[in-house]
């Protein structure tokens, strides 16, 4: 079986990072079921900071606190008679599949068919069709958060520490959706769903098991052919990760603030271990930063512990791994910073608690 590689420009972090994909050689048109399972269950997928858009230079526009991920479906997969739909997972700080919570799903199961917008695969051809004509949607894309916000009421006027300054006068202002968190790396992955043939309402994800010899081979990549089977159930999370290990993590934020009096150290007080630390590693993010910085950290003493300089049009915030300007891990107690941008400067202080 020959192979072709098939290469896609996807941008990361602002840089295009040529990604090569192994396919069969029957991938294409008038492929078969066999021709294709080489592949499964496994699901192509990408990510990278900014909102897709089909028109804009490396297709990437650069949208705070956004998130976009795209993948390839899956012919074989869909062709089952147990497939229902895939669904997408996010963890923040680290990528522990464990703390995965769903996010969306795209599902063909009773009353979720609204969330399925796209073509449906010919099981006779594997060719992905509407109304009965070929289609090329192959690769779907999910930008997180993929909601517009709500609109809430609230008080027009309010004081330093958000208390009501005038009762009765309010106005709708527009919620931003949950999404990816400011300054976290954000990891997603993708499973594929279970078809719901019960009346329970719970729409699981779909258990790919090993040779199974009980219902002849009948969920396998080509049902009667034990040669498809997986040895182990291999529809989980750590299979189809994005991003993979060693690739660029993904940081979204809001924006740069053009306020220095907005500019603080999360989380003050740092104790030893924070939620976006990696093992044996840890950290504290100076939030709310302008387009260009410079980051001044002194001990109560005035000694100059660190200095940290800040370029960013797209990322408000900015790392200190707690380390001098030797490398060492500084101690517990109370530390100075001052932020300069400009002609102006901003200071306050933290705490450090290992």
């Amino acid at each position: 079986m020959t192979r072709s590689t098939l290469r896609l420009r996807l941008p990361v972090a602002g840089v295009a990072l040529a990604l090569a994909l192994a396919f069969t050689a029957g991938a294409g048109a008038g492929s078969t079921a066999g021709a294709q399972v080489t592949g499964f269950p496994r699901i192509p997928l990408w990510s990278y900071p900014g909102a897709y858009c089909a028109t804009c230079p490396d297709t990437i526009a650069e949208r705070p606190r956004t998130v976009t991920v795209r993948f390839l479906r899956s012919r074989v997969a869909e062709a089952r008679a147990d497939f229902g739909g895939y669904r997408i997972y996010r963890v923040t700080g680290a990528p522990d599949t464990a703390r995965m919570v769903l996010v969306r799903r795209f599902s063909l199961n009773p009353n979720s068919e609204f969330t399925w917008y796209f073509s449906r695969v010919d099981r006779n051809d594997l060719q992905f069709k509407k109304n009965g004509v070929v289609v090329h949607d192959s690769v779907v894309t999910f930008v997180d958060p993929d909601s517009a916000g709500s609109y809430v009421k609230v008080c027009r006027f309010v004081d330093n520490v958000g208390r009501c300054l005038s009762r009765g006068d309010s106005i709708m202002v527009l919620q931003p959706p949950p999404g990816p968190h400011d300054g976290f790396r954000t990891y997603y992955a993708i499973t594929y769903e279970a078809l719901n043939t019960s009346e329970d309402g719970n729409y699981a994800d779909l258990d790919v098991p090993g040779r199974d010899v009980f219902d002849n081979y009948a969920r396998c990549g080509t049902p009667g052919d034990s040669s498809t089977c997986p040895i182990v159930n291999l529809n989980h999370k750590a299979l189809n990760l994005t991003p993979p290990p060693g690739a660029p993590t993904l940081e979204p934020t809001r924006g740069p603030q053009p306020d220095l009096e907005r500019v603080r150290v999360v989380p003050n007080p740092y104790r030893a271990a924070e939620a976006w630390d990696r093992p044996g590693e840890g950290e504290v993010h100076f939030v709310n930063l302008p387009s260009s910085a410079t980051i001044k950290i002194f001990t109560v003493a005035g000694d100059l512990v660190a200095e940290l300089r800040h370029q960013d049009t797209v990322r408000d915030f900015a790392r200190w791994d707690l380390r001098n300007g030797d490398g060492q891990q500084v101690t517990s107690g109370i530390y100075l910073y001052r932020v300069e941008s400009g002609t102006f400067a901003f200071q306050d202080r933290f705490i450090v608690i290992r």
